[in-house]
């Protein structure tokens, strides 16, 4: 009985995202419709110091919007992840920080997309045997210099057409 309870839980919860996620999509409609204006503002008064900032600031709350409607629609790592490298860039950008908050926030940025790049080297196979971190490291980088080198090799190829 408790594991019905449990499910129906389970299926209402996955709804509400469901409906959040629409309520966002109708915020981001009306940010969106609202950056218009601000662009007019932005180039009716360029000359003007920090007018920029106030716009980047606008369209930054946007992007997040998607990224965080993105973490709604499909709740994994790697969109909570970029939710929070969008949303550190945005403090570092668009307010005023001291030099230790930037380099605290370049910092994390930089953590995040280790994360990023390296979580999924790390996933279980079949029988959950999780590769060591290292062990993945190395087996994404030679992924990524086999890749470089089909790429080039591609590239050489279209140059000798090219040349022809």
């Amino acid at each position: 009985m408790w594991d019905k309870v449990r499910k129906t839980l389970y299926n209402v919860c996955e709804w509400l995202e469901i409906v959040m996620a629409g309520a966002v999509l109708i915020g981001l409609a009306i940010a969106t419709a609202a950056l218009w204006p601000e662009l007019l503002y932005l180039w009716n008064h360029m000359m003007e110091p920090g007018v920029f900032l106030e716009y980047l600031d606008e369209v930054f709350g946007v992007v997040i919007g998607i990224e965080f409607m993105k973490m709604l629609c499909r709740p994994n790592s790697a969109n909570i992840i970029e939710a929070l490298i969008f949303l550190i860039a945005r403090h570092m950008i668009v307010q005023t920080t001291t030099p230790a908050e930037d380099l605290l926030a370049v910092v994390s940025i930089g953590i995040l997309f280790f994360f990023r790049r390296y979580m999924l080297a790390t996933k279980p196979d079949r029988h959950n045997h999780v590769p060591p971190l290292f062990g993945a490291i190395k087996a994404a980088q030679m992924r990524d210099l086999q890749e470089e080198e089909v790429e080039s090799d591609g590239l050489g190829q279209e140059e000798e057409v090219d040349d022809m």
